[in-house]
Parts: C-alpha cells; structure tokens; sequence
C-alpha cells in the first residue's frame, strides 16, 4: 500500500514540501497578474482615440472595418478568420439576424484573426479583406466570402471584387503585393495579446465571448447591455 506513487511523498524533506507550496503560490499570484494585465478579458469603456490610434474596450482597432454608429451604446468587435467554418456560420446565420434585430444599436468592428496554421487561405483572404476595404466593400466582402458559395483562390478573389463593383485590376495589385500586411499583422498582434486561440471570438462592450452560438446567447447578452444604457 505504502509502495503506491501518491504516498511515496510522505517521505519528501519538509523543505522540498515548503517548496512545492511556494511554488503553487507563486503560479497563482502569477495568473492574478496575468488577468489583470490584459490576459483575459478588456476592460469595458467606450471608444477613445489615442494619438493614431482608436480603442474600443481595450482592443485596439485602428483602421479595421466597422459598421453601425460610432456612438452606438454596443460595441461588438469580432476577431475572425476568412477560411473558418465557424465564421462562416455565424456570418450567415447569426449576424443578420442580429442586424435586423438591433439596427442602430449594435457598432460592429472586424478585427483579423487568420489561423496560418490550420487555414492555409486565410492570411490571403485577410489581405484581400483590407484591399476590398480600400474601396469602401468590405462588408460585401464579408458577406461574399462567408457565404460559401466562393473559393478561397486568387481568380476567386477577383471575382468577388468585380461582383461587388471594385476596380479589380487596382484590387488585384493590392493583394498581390500584400499592401496591407502591417494591418494584417498588428490585428494578429492584437488577437495574441487575448490569447485568442479561436475563431471567431468577440467582446461585446469588454465581455469575451467564444464561438459561433446562436442568435439567442448573443440577445441575452445585448439586451441587458441595452437595458443599462
């Protein structure tokens, strides 16, 4: 019985005991800090200009694509990647719903968050993303390339760009040379300092929420925001 693994410990020094403890101590205070330092979620307060830059809730947003009113009382900003399944779901599903729903309420903010690792394309159609942004149609590119009923290629790409009216030679070159790759990358930037590991992730006036979950947990959610503003 005492030969087991788990009770081999009753014969450690109290030293290394008194260590161990330290140790876990040490771990939790370490976490503590993390979650105040901008490890979990942002803290919750409005749109603020910085300089260059624009905030919303902690998240840094310069230059990414928004909808809706600036002075809206719901600020939801979404970290997304173009070749994500669950992406695509929630573009097609959820948000419109939620659109109709709440109109003018609701200020949307796309942030990138392309999973290289796993979404060959996705850092492509990011790029892609901000070039059609260049020429005011990225919301048509989001609802164009979520909606899938279009590749992930290159000719893919132009052909979207010209459905949606672009100048595609001007989009064509954007893309090709990666005009947009800082912007691309300081959102990436901006997922890792969450630690976002999936997509698409949101915060909705500061409060994380994680994965494509149906229209009604993202009303629960609006409607007690609305109900305090």
């Amino acid at each position: 019985m005492d030969d087991h693994p788990l009770n081999q410990t009753r014969g450690w020094p109290r030293g290394a005991g008194l260590l161990v403890v330290g140790l876990l101590v040490g771990l939790a205070v370490g976490w503590l800090a993390w979650r105040g330092t901008g490890g979990g979620d942002p803290p919750a307060r409005g749109p603020e200009s910085t300089g260059d830059r624009t905030v919303v809730d902690g998240v840094d947003v310069t230059n990414d694509p928004t909808r809706g009113p600036a002075d809206a009382p719901v600020r939801i900003v979404e970290f997304s990647d173009f070749q994500c399944p669950f992406c695509s779901r929630f573009a097609r599903q959820t948000a419109p719903l939620l659109r109709r729903q709440y109109g003018d309420s609701v200020r949307w903010i796309f942030v990138n968050n392309p999973l290289t690792s796993i979404h060959p394309r996705a850092y492509d159609a990011a790029l892609a993303g901000e070039c059609a942004a260049d020429q005011g149609r990225f919301w048509g590119w989001y609802d164009a390339i979520f909606s899938g009923t279009h590749g992930l290629s290159d000719s893919d790409f132009s052909e979207i760009a010209e459905l949606l009216g672009m100048d595609v030679k001007k989009f064509d070159r954007c893309v090709r040379d990666a005009d947009h790759a800082a912007e691309v990358s300081a959102d990436m930037a901006e997922a890792r300092k969450y630690y976002i590991l999936g997509t698409p992730t949101f915060f909705i006036n500061g409060q994380r929420v994680e994965g494509a979950l149906p229209a009604e947990a993202f009303a629960t959610i609006i409607d007690s925001l609305l109900s305090r503003s």
